[in-house]
């Protein structure tokens, strides 16, 4: 009995070594999701409150219809990018810039739709089995619609 867990010493070593790359492959991939889904729920949210804050600010012209002017669209992108209409220094979301934001209004419906380029941590899977590399890199496209009040 005694020499037959002799044999075994090194045994679980190497186990431990063989699995070690994917259960280090699992977190990453769950930490990596988890930062997507918190950064896609960050600009859903800076979509939703700037279409909301759009949608009450907008007032109806001469004609009876509403319009979206220069300075709104510029006031909605800052509050997109920036969290305030005055606009800022550092954007709320990483690389996010007031380009990336379309501002639109079609009848009484205003529309506020933010592309993200998302870069998670790795950015490139290396292409050691295949002939090219494989780019993480997603954008992240938050749009959000809502009736003038």
């Amino acid at each position: 009995m005694m020499k037959r867990s002799h044999n075994q010493q090194g045994v679980a070593i190497v186990e431990f070594t063989i699995l070690l790359p994917f259960f280090l492959f699992l977190l990453f991939t769950i930490l990596e999701m988890g930062r997507a889904f918190y950064t896609y729920t960050e600009l859903e949210k800076l979509s939703r409150d700037s279409t909301r804050f759009l949608s009450s600010e907008l007032v109806k012209g001469t004609t009876g219809l509403y319009s979206l002017t220069d300075a709104d669209i510029s006031l909605i992108k800052n509050l997109a990018v920036y969290g305030s209409v005055d606009g800022g220094s550092s954007s709320y979301l990483p690389g996010l810039d007031t380009s990336q934001v379309q501002v639109s209004l079609v009848g009484n419906y205003v529309k506020v739709e933010i592309s993200y380029p998302y870069q998670p941590m790795l950015t490139v899977i290396p292409g050691y089995f295949l002939t090219d590399d494989v780019d993480l890199n997603v954008t992240l496209t938050s749009s959000y619609s809502m009736r003038v009040l």
